[in-house]
């Protein structure tokens, strides 16, 4: 626990958080290719785990496959995709310490906007996601980052979390993950917090990088509550 003390005021540290199986239950765009994928969606994943392709390519092949127009998406979103439902009090109390928070999400603002929207909550900080552009029935990426060659072993994304700590060169950072696209910024976060048993913790045990572990943001708000205290 001493390494989560905090020993500055707030103003020196953000929280950057991921949104998929860590703010969300679901992890929304697994959820999406399971509904209107196909068989080769399995094959993608496959390849994104194994590291043959990277979650860049593994997304730009996922939704060129898809038959999914705008309404439906959004239907979909509203009807199957939830919150940790304690994200909501850690929300506020965060905002109520003057705490800066981020999300940095591989995924898309378009669901992660809703879905805030959707279970109440009155989000006003950043969002540093990706976007999606429908056509018809044809949907595709529209990544942040121009990226397309990385010094790390997993490839480049569309989201490159990396860039986005590094914009806060003056800040501790708080990150909070639990996926794929968290690894890159583990080592180089000053405070990091896990998922149980997600492929983020299998990742730094196996790196023997150090963290916070939780299973929901009922441990998150109480940890930050002994770190204010």
């Amino acid at each position: 626990m001493d390494k989560f003390e905090l020993e500055k005021k707030s103003s020196d540290y953000i929280i950057l958080s991921d949104f998929d199986g860590t703010i969300s239950i679901q992890d929304t765009n697994n959820e999406i290719f399971e509904k209107y994928g196909d068989q080769y969606s399995y094959i993608i994943e496959d390849e994104l785990k194994k590291n043959l392709i990277c979650d860049r390519e593994a997304l730009k092949q996922h939704y060129s496959r898809l038959d999914l127009n705008k309404q439906e998406f959004l239907t979909f979103i509203e009807n199957n995709i939830n919150l940790d439902p304690y994200f909501k009090i850690f929300y506020r109390n965060i905002k109520n310490r003057d705490l800066n928070f981020a999300i940095v999400s591989g995924g898309f603002l378009e669901y992660i906007k809703l879905t805030l929207k959707k279970e109440g909550i009155n989000y006003k900080d950043k969002i540093y996601a990706n976007r999606l552009d429908f056509d018809g029935n044809d949907v595709s990426p529209i990544f942040l980052h121009d990226v397309t060659k990385c010094n790390e072993v997993f490839g480049p994304c569309g989201n490159c979390k990396y860039k986005i700590l590094k914009k806060y060169p003056h800040k501790k950072i708080i990150y909070i993950g639990d996926g794929l696209t968290d690894r890159c910024v583990a080592t180089d976060s000053d405070y990091l917090l896990v998922k149980k048993d997600s492929i983020l913790q299998n990742y730094c045990d196996k790196n023997k990088i150090e963290y916070q572990i939780f299973t929901s943001f009922k441990d998150v708000d109480a940890i930050f509550e002994k770190l204010i205290d």
